[in-house]
């Protein structure tokens, strides 16, 4: 089993280690960073999107009395540390292979925060660790399994919008996980309930966010140096369509190549050896539809959103959680899997493992140039860091 194998455990301690060294480090830069600035956003001007978190921490700030970055530095800390953790001990009950190696070790599956900094203490770890709390429980019964959904959906929509994005991989657990578990009929009153609150979620970001006074939310602050032009304080009032433009005309043939790039030899391991049994595949569910369903229903992201690192980090994440809740269901053929690896040699091993892992990784901008090597380099930063301190 891989939870005997030390070099599962080593990467883990050393990411687990080094979030926790930089997320510290990097508190000094609060609250000018722009990362900081995202968290301090709450409700004090109304309803606004992704205020949820910024109000609780803002609300127990003073109910502690502890400073904001502090408290900030918590739950930063505390997300990264069961984020890991649940990962650790999914991956802990799979059989170590070449497969897996290359899954754990990409620079876009655990590494990239580190590797880029400017992606690291993104609320970007709470939409991907809710929807691994929500793929990794057994439920019992349709009604929790509805239940579940909308509670850490909404909860994910409200801490950060990019959330709605992904509805239909939260609906596809959701379908796989009753049809393949719980086995339960699908009614009326579900349907309702779903829909319901939809509208309800798209009442609140895309309509009554429109009223916040951004003014009221940056005066709840003692801090001279924030105002409303301040890091993400400034992106609250855009349009979908601003966005949108800003986006589409930095799109350029070298940056699609660049991040299209990435992904194809990060997908080849999804793509060569994972393949769904025999007796639960069919004309629609199979590996293949699920490998371009996940990637066609990444591309409006890439629309919307200036930071395409980010973006691939997190599709990366989300596909990943998938495909161990297909393993953990048992549908994944792995006498087909066996053959896949055994068919391949060693230098073509090696090879593989050096162009997929210790290659490249992206950087923060749709603009921005491919990094290269990512594991090296954050070992590097980390010393850097700690000479700079004892001088």
């Amino acid at each position: 089993m891989m939870s005997n194998n030390k070099a599962l455990s080593t990467y883990f301690i050393y990411l687990a280690i080094g979030f926790i060294f930089f997320l510290t480090f990097h508190i000094n830069e609060f609250p000018t960073k722009y990362t900081f600035t995202d968290w301090l956003i709450n409700y004090e001007g109304g309803f606004v999107r992704r205020g949820l978190l910024g109000q609780i921490i803002f609300e127990l700030s003073k109910f502690l009395n502890f400073q904001i970055k502090f408290v900030m530095l918590f739950f930063q800390i505390t997300i990264y540390s069961i984020y890991f953790l649940i990962f650790y001990l999914l991956l802990s009950k799979r059989k170590a292979n070449f497969f897996w190696l290359l899954i754990i070790f990409s620079p876009i599956s655990f590494l990239y925060p580190m590797a880029e900094l400017e992606a690291l203490g993104r609320k970007d770890i709470f939409v991907i660790t809710f929807f691994l709390i929500f793929s990794i429980i057994n439920y019992k019964s349709l009604n929790i399994l509805l239940f579940s959904f909308i509670s850490l959906f909404s909860l994910s929509c409200l801490i950060h919008e990019i959330t709605i994005f992904y509805i239909f991989h939260y609906l596809f657990v959701f379908y796989i996980k009753n049809k393949f578990f719980i086995n339960q009929q699908v009614n009326k009153k579900h349907y309702l309930i779903f829909f319901l609150s939809l509208v309800v979620l798209l009442y609140l970001n895309l309509y009554l966010h429109n009223f916040v006074v951004i003014e009221d939310i940056v005066n709840s602050y003692n801090y001279e140096n924030l105002t409303t032009a301040s890091g993400s304080f400034s992106h609250i009032s855009p349009s979908i369509d601003s966005v949108f433009l800003k986006t589409f005309n930095n799109i350029s043939l070298t940056s699609v190549a660049r991040y299209g790039f990435l992904v194809l030899i990060n997908s080849i391991p999804f793509i060569y050896f994972i393949k769904i049994k025999k007796e639960y595949e069919d004309k629609y569910f199979n590996s293949q539809n699920i490998f371009f369903a996940v990637i066609l229903l990444s591309i409006p992201l890439y629309l919307l959103i200036f930071d395409w690192g980010r973006v691939i980090y997190i599709n990366h994440n989300f596909f990943i959680i998938i495909v161990i809740l297909i393993f953990n269901l048992d549908l994944i053929n792995e006498s087909y899997l066996q053959k896949k690896l055994e068919n391949l040699s060693k230098g073509i091993k090696i090879f593989s493992f050096i162009i997929i892992c210790l290659s490249f990784s992206p950087k923060l901008l749709v603009t921005d140039d491919l990094g290269s090597k990512p594991l090296y380099k954050s070992v590097t930063k980390i010393f850097k860091i700690i000479n700079n301190l004892q001088k």
